[in-house]
């Protein structure tokens, strides 16, 4: 957990992120409970080394989240076999749908929000992972369409799925 605000902190997108914008993800992870990092942490290890494991003509995703008790703010982890355009536009679709799915659930649209957090083994050697970040707050506004596109994809009926 500490790499990954360490990540957050010193990345390339620091240069284009405001540095309010910038603590804002800082203290959105910081709200994982502090005796709860240690088993995210090697969770998020785990599930890295499962993805690294599948073939490279096949994907595979790893979630895990977690909401807080006021049912206003949400930090989702994910892993993924690679990075690439479809990988974001799909880890965009799924943080997307589940922060729509939460503040419909709980009427509270304009104080939620969701920091989606995705790691991608990287192959060069220089460092384990990337991290990608998507942060979003309020009403995304999306349509029944992209709903129902995102639905089909991040919750499969089990006739679908198999």
């Amino acid at each position: 957990m500490r790499i990954i605000m360490e990540d957050v902190a010193t990345s390339a997108i620091r240069s284009q992120m405001s540095e309010p914008n910038q603590q804002l993800l800082l203290s959105d992870l910081d709200k994982l409970p502090v005796g709860a990092r240690a088993e995210w942490g090697q969770l998020l290890l785990d599930m890295l080394a499962d993805v690294r494991e599948v073939p490279a003509d096949e994907s595979k995703w790893r979630w895990r989240r977690s909401i807080a008790p006021s049912g206003t703010r949400q930090l989702i982890f994910g892993c993924a076999t690679r990075f690439g355009p479809e990988v974001e536009a799909a880890f965009q679709s799924y943080v997307l749908l589940r922060h729509h799915q939460l503040h419909q659930q709980t009427g509270l649209a304009e104080q939620s929000s969701t920091l989606g957090v995705l790691l991608t083994p990287r192959t060069d050697g220089s460092r384990p992972w990337d991290t990608t970040l998507l942060r979003t707050e309020g009403d995304n506004e999306l349509s029944s369409e992209e709903v129902e596109r995102y639905t089909e994809l991040w919750n499969p009926q089990p006739a679908e799925a198999s």
